[in-house]
């Protein structure tokens, strides 16, 4: 393969030269594109160009790390990996004639983490939903899936870069929808699958290129390139696995419905056999690659360590590494069904650890597939890619080549260094990258950025729903380079970027003052107690004051005293028998109540019951403000009868207290102590088996709360009787 390419590229450049044009310096590089596969047996750099619709392929160059420089697809020693890109980028410019500036490079998904996030907001009552509307929600499913993947973390000195996103579905009030775009709803749902990478993968990646002066030009992921080729969009509503097997790490992709659903690793792969080879044939590292390498003859010759030569047959060789080779195929396979719930329809594997015999077949069989489910893929599955005389057709270089083809469709990703209210931050990004992609680096979240309207708050006036609705949030104000922007203005390297977040908006509110037009309540005094009149708030049964906040669901009622009449009703206990007085002047049901009205009040005594009750005629009801006539004198009688002497008294006459309505005469006690209000629970006839309304009892005394210990006095009107509910 490398000499093929070797000989290609020496006589182009012959051709040139003998064209008369002498070089002096390299050309550069211009649309040609330099993808490196930095693999933990080796390295392969790709240069090629996209012409329409294909890729062609215009030179290869493969090295192997001379030590262990890389383990599991990870950079232990920078350098070292440094040496070996070197070697290959001199390479294919000494053939080329070029000078290599940009690379295309991808990570290994063993240090890949995925979250998969569904995330639901609420939409009820909004204008149908846009553009910008549904790149805040996703903004929001990032987030969630950071901070999941943050809390999964807590503790370790790692951090993440979120390499991107893609959305398995949405949904509208749980129906599965293609765009959110123009519709209304209750709720909206974004199902998404977020992939991150850990900072030290991508800045050791980063260093191996900047220690060869190599700008990189793209960065994917290597089972993204893979399925890039692999399995082209129009195959993905199959459900298909893709496996790339290397030395380190097998990674995993799955499709399903038109999308990738999901990434896997699996922690074993090629060096599992290869370690097997070193135990069970005491070898070294290199000579158990060979063996491997060389299995596909009749009889595989070897020394061991000891310096003795041996020889074994393939058949025995294969069967002694087959306790290897099942569990890597039960981890692969296990792999697969847990982020697929399944067994899918068909898997491909790919990568230079595909090739070991029998593993395609122990696959079917884990899975429980057929056999012609499971392929090696190679270039016999590659479209569109113009191979030349390379011989490129092992699954080793469907990563490579998917490194190559995805920088050249602008499918990958970069970094940039843009600073956000001056702090730079370094961003995994498309060709389109947007104050949105940094904003969701930087952690900042929907409210921060669109903000949230102010809950409504919904209650009942008087029987009546009402509602009151919250304020507007007040959206960020974003700039880039001083420059008026939104979450969607492109950004480019070196951009420099403000925001003053979002503010959300107040949550409704109003007070019982609001509601009563801020007409409060004023006092009369009756007989040297206050009352209040005027608008008096009750809140679900319970006096409220004016500066009391309405609460969801709160049932309001309002009532307006104005009349003495009104007042009266309003009281707890029974006023019907009592006569109110302002100054001298009587006053009717239907006075108007004035603040500050200072009023009296006498009770009616009713005559002492009799045998014969005398007929009389009702009262007459005096005209509001009428001043009552003085009484007419008796006349008095010629010869009154002479007055009966008082008997004498041995103790304290008792008193009489007007309970619940009715008279109650209180004897004296004889020691002198005075009656207690405790005395007239005794006579309020409460029925305490059985509790009524709230269940509990209203203690009054003239018009107060009452105590039990309060001291009586004749003529004092008391209340003891259930809360009305």
């Amino acid at each position: 393969m490398g000499r093929q390419g070797s000989n290609t590229a020496k006589k182009n450049a012959g051709k040139e030269k003998s064209s008369g044009e002498k070089r002096h310096s390299k050309a550069k590089q211009g649309e040609l594109v330099f993808a490196l596969d930095i693999g933990t047996r080796t390295i392969v750099g790709i240069v090629g160009q996209k012409k329409g619709d294909t890729f062609e392929i215009v030179d290869v160059a493969v090295k192997a790390h001379t030590k262990r420089a890389m383990r599991d697809g990870q950079i232990e020693d920078i350098d070292e990996v440094a040496k070996v890109v070197k070697s290959v980028k001199d390479e294919l410019e000494e053939r080329l004639g070029i000078k290599l500036s940009h690379v295309s490079i991808a990570a290994a998904g063993r240090a890949l983490k995925t979250q998969h996030v569904r995330v639901e907001i609420d939409v009820e009552g909004k204008d149908s939903i846009t553009e910008e509307m549904v790149r805040s929600f996703e903004l929001e499913a990032v987030s969630q899936a950071q901070a999941q993947l943050d809390e999964a973390q807590k503790g370790k000195p790692v951090s993440f870069y979120c390499v991107g996103h893609s959305i398995v579905n949405y949904y509208l009030d749980d129906y599965p929808i293609k765009s959110f775009v123009g519709h209304k709803g209750k709720t909206a749902a974004v199902d998404m699958i977020a992939a991150f990478l850990p900072s030290i993968v991508v800045e050791s990646l980063y260093a191996v290129m900047e220690k060869n002066k190599l700008e990189v030009a793209s960065l994917t992921l290597e089972p993204i390139a893979a399925m890039n080729i692999i399995i082209p969009p129009e195959v993905r509503l199959i459900n298909i696995a893709l496996v790339d097997i290397g030395a380190g790490t097998s990674d995993i992709a799955i499709s399903k419905n038109g999308s990738i659903v999901a990434y896997a690793m699996a922690t074993v792969a090629g060096d599992e056999i290869t370690e097997e080879i070193i135990k069970r044939y005491l070898v070294d590292f290199e000579t158990a690659e060979n063996m491997k390498l060389a299995a596909n003859s009749e009889e595989i010759s070897y020394k061991d360590i000891l310096g003795f030569e041996h020889s074994v047959s393939r058949d025995e060789f294969f069967k002694s590494l087959y306790p290897a080779l099942d569990m890597l195929a039960e981890t692969i396979s296990a792999n697969i069904v847990e982020v697929n719930g399944e067994a899918p329809a068909a898997v491909f594997l790919v990568g230079g650890g595909s090739k070991i015999p029998g593993l395609s077949q122990a696959v079917s069989q884990k899975l429980s597939i057929p056999e012609n489910r499971v392929a090696v893929g190679g270039h016999n599955f590659l479209k569109n890619i113009i191979t030349g005389d390379f011989n490129l057709n092992g699954p080793e270089y469907v990563t490579p080549l998917g490194i190559a083809v995805t920088a050249a469709t602008q499918q990958g990703y970069d970094f940039s260094i843009v600073t956000l209210n001056k702090k730079k931050i370094r961003i995994f990004n498309t060709k389109s990258l947007t104050v949105l992609d940094l904003l969701t680096i930087a952690g900042y979240k929907s409210s921060n950025i669109i903000g949230r309207t102010g809950r409504n708050l919904t209650f009942t006036l008087n029987g009546e729903p009402k509602t009151v609705n919250g304020e507007p949030a007040t959206p960020a104000v974003i700039t880039v380079n001083d420059s008026p922007a939104n979450i969607n203005t492109p950004i480019s390297q070196g951009d420099n970027v403000t925001i003053i977040p979002a503010k959300n908006g107040k949550n409704a509110e109003i007070t019982v003052s609001e509601l009563t037009g801020g007409e409060g309540p004023k006092n009369v005094c009756i007989s040297g107690i206050d009352y209040k009149f005027g608008k008096i708030a009750y809140i679900n049964g319970t006096r409220a004051e004016g500066g009391y906040k309405i609460q969801n669901f709160d049932k309001v009622e309002i009532k307006t005293v104005s009349t003495l009449g009104d007042l009266i009703l309003s009281m707890p206990f029974d006023m019907s028998n009592m006569r109110f007085y302002k100054g001298k002047l009587k006053l009717s049901a239907d006075y108007i109540l004035r603040d500050g009205d200072m009023l009296t009040v006498e009770e009616i005594i009713e005559p002492a019951p009799s045998s014969q009750p005398a007929l009389q005629a009702p009262p007459k009801i005096e005209e509001q403000n009428e001043i009552p006539a003085p009484p007419k004198e008796e006349p008095k009688a010629e010869n009154p009868p002479p007055k009966p002497e008082p008997p004498k008294q041995t103790r304290k006459p008792g008193i009489r207290v007007r309970l619940n309505g009715r008279y109650i005469e209180l004897e004296p006690h004889e020691d002198g102590s005075p009656n207690l209000f405790l005395e007239l629970t005794a006579l309020a006839n409460l029925d305490t088996s059985r509790p009524q309304g709230t269940g509990n009892i209203i203690l009054t005394l003239n018009g107060r709360v009452a105590n039990y210990t309060d001291i009586l006095q004749d003529g004092d009107v008391a209340v003891i009787e259930w809360e009305k509910a």
